[in-house]
């Protein structure tokens, strides 16, 4: 049966909200609902409005949800995670214990308590297999592994940028991809590790959505190297700042800067 409506669901911690079809049209914001994921029936939140199925480009089958989420299934998932709070607790001392490097972030039970998914970040690959043994004595379900690396780290324990704002990847940032130090250049950004690096230690995310902006003001400006004419004198162009709309020259007089309004003006 076709349904009528696509809502974003959230129902792992570190994951982004995926796309669920349903008949359902007055789902709330954070209302919980049931859903069937690929880890069998989960417990999720609501995290965006529903849309007309037929207004999305995709032709692609859709997981569905099955219901708004019960009393018990809500008092199961609550509980999931305060055990899940306690067995990351055992998992760090057990780790300490086998002197494994291993820094844990969280961990998540699935509805039914037939596993429990650890995720975890470390330098270098770690050989957890005793501590896969001595845990499932432990906590009598099966266990399940998984790094991730320091964008994932960030987005999942969130923070402040360095503008002030919380984290772009905790927020509303969906890919990683692309962030290079291209994206820097591009920018005209002083290339200095300490000032382009994010709190995950990596480049800053913004260079990766602010840089079609600055691509597109760049345009406006004139080429570096090229000439530019002004009161009957030449200059060589040397750089821009596309924020203060001002253009290093080199001419006559030594190094001078011209607004590029200046320089419309006079054209």
């Amino acid at each position: 049966m076709v349904k009528k409506y696509l809502v974003p669901i959230r129902y792992t911690k570190l994951g982004k909200p995926a796309l669920f079809a349903t008949d359902i049209e007055d789902l709330k914001l954070d209302e919980y609902v049931l859903v069937a994921t690929e880890r069998g029936e989960e417990v999720g939140r609501v995290a965006g409005e529903p849309v007309n199925i037929e207004s999305f480009p995709s032709k692609a089958d859709f997981s569905l949800i099955i219901a708004r989420a019960n009393t018990t299934e809500i008092h199961l998932y609550e509980d999931n995670i305060k055990r899940a709070k306690k067995a990351l607790k055992i998992a760090e001392e057990e780790a300490k214990a086998l002197k494994l490097e291993m820094n844990f972030l969280f961990a998540e039970y699935v509805l039914d308590s037939s596993k429990i998914i650890i995720t975890y970040t470390a330098d270098n690959r770690v050989d957890f297999r005793e501590l896969l043994r001595v845990l499932a004595g432990r906590l009598h379900t099966r266990i399940e592994f998984r790094q991730i690396g320091a964008r994932d780290k960030a987005k999942a324990t969130g923070g402040i940028g360095p503008c002030g704002r919380a984290l772009c990847c905790a927020t509303f940032l969906k890919s990683f991809d692309g962030i290079s130090i291209n994206r820097a250049k591009n920018q005209q950004l002083s290339l200095n590790a300490a000032k382009l690096s994010g709190a995950c230690g990596k480049l800053m995310c913004c260079l990766l959505y602010e840089d079609e902006t600055y691509s597109k003001e760049a345009k406006a400006f004139p080429p570096i190297g090229s000439t530019i004419t002004k009161d009957k004198k030449t200059y060589k162009v040397l750089g821009f700042n596309i924020v203060s709309k001002n253009i290093k020259c080199e001419g006559p007089e030594g190094i001078v800067f011209i607004n590029l309004k200046d320089l419309k003006q006079r054209r």
